[in-house]
């Protein structure tokens, strides 16, 4: 119960908290309040991932406290301060308290002494994947630059075509994005979420983190990698194309056939790294079987 309660009553308190503390406060200085939180996370995650002793599971199980202590600020601006999406402010929610169950068994590891692969990888993906995307995020020029990119190159694609389209200058704000017009009239934004960057940081994380030769992981990246950008670039297209020739809403194309398609092709990528990459497959069934370890929070609730 003492186990239960500190790392799962403690992320509770943080989520009720940051209710109240981000509904009062403007965007600049919520970034000022938690993105010292996040990198710091980050960053004992990585040292954690490089060290050899046994103090690196205490290491990464601060780490990953602090990490999900930053999601826990996160539903707010998903939801009330963002676009109203609860399924992202639930799914944000529940990786919390999953994040902290993780923290939970880094912990075990330190106490007794254990070393659990899949930990060590999913610490290593975590922190390379979270400083590539949060770095880019965080900083306007690197954002910017690859909204820029990405919604030219989108307009590039349709014009070939010769669909009367073309992208308007970067925006900055709480989402930088790029207006795309569509026979003058601006038909859908460009923004981070647009890029693909997620998706690409998140394999180059568990490319970097999964204990396999360098050949075969270069190999991964390079089918997977390039192969999601162009992908979403053709997500864009058909989005403009959907919504200006078909007649679709944004909802239908982005939200519905967008997002499935992108799960489609996200999962059939994965089967790919995982062909070229047996390892890694291993080791995310290795995070599946923390359970069976029994620890004191397992042996409560079986009890």
């Amino acid at each position: 119960m003492r186990h239960a309660l500190f790392f799962f009553g403690l992320p509770t308190i943080a989520l009720i908290s940051f209710h109240y503390v981000v509904w009062n406060i403007s965007y600049g200085f919520f970034n000022w309040l938690t993105i010292p939180i996040l990198f710091f996370g980050l960053i004992l995650l990585g040292i954690g991932y490089f060290m050899k002793d046994v103090k690196k599971h205490f290491i990464r199980f601060l780490g990953w406290l602090i990490f999900a202590i930053y999601w826990t600020s996160q539903p707010e601006y998903l939801y009330y301060k963002g676009d109203g999406d609860i399924v992202n402010a639930i799914f944000c929610i529940v990786g919390v308290y999953f994040l902290s169950y993780i923290s939970y068994h880094e912990y075990l590891s330190y106490k007794r002494g254990e070393e659990i692969s899949s930990l060590k990888f999913l610490a290593g993906a975590t922190f390379m994947a979270g400083m590539i995307y949060f770095l880019i995020q965080k900083i306007d020029f690197l954002s910017g630059f690859l909204i820029k990119t990405v919604a030219e190159q989108t307009v590039w694609i349709l014009k070939a075509f010769n669909y009367p389209v073309k992208a308007g200058g970067i925006e900055y704000g709480m989402n930088a994005y790029v207006p795309i017009y569509y026979n003058g009239e601006q038909t859908v934004q460009i923004i981070l979420a647009c890029t693909g960057l997620q998706s690409m940081a998140v394999f180059i994380g568990v490319f970097f983190a999964v204990n396999a030769d360098l050949n075969r992981k270069l190999k991964a990246f390079l089918i997977t990698v390039p192969t999601i950008y162009v992908l979403n670039l053709i997500r864009n297209v058909g989005v403009i194309y959907g919504m200006e020739e078909l007649g679709l809403s944004f909802y239908t194309m982005h939200n519905v056939i967008g997002k499935l398609g992108s799960l489609i092709a996200l999962i059939i990528l994965a089967f790919v790294a995982f062909d070229i990459l047996p390892e890694l497959y291993d080791e995310i069934v290795g995070l599946f079987n923390l359970p069976k370890r029994r620890g004191p929070i397992e042996r409560m609730f079986i009890r």
